[in-house]
């Protein structure tokens, strides 16, 4: 996750419509958590899970 921050980051600052979303799958092991950054760069949307 922390080396996906910074290119994360560059990605935002340069971006349209910037979005941080939380994806949440509750299952028999408990709930987990993913977040996904999402945004228009260049006319293009771009998304990054984790």
């Amino acid at each position: 996750m922390k080396a996906l921050l910074l290119p994360a980051l560059l990605v935002l600052a340069a971006c349209q419509d910037p979005m941080l979303t939380t994806n949440m799958t509750f299952g028999a092991n408990g709930v987990s958590v993913s977040p996904a950054l999402s945004g228009k760069v260049g006319g293009a949307t771009v998304t990054i899970e984790d």
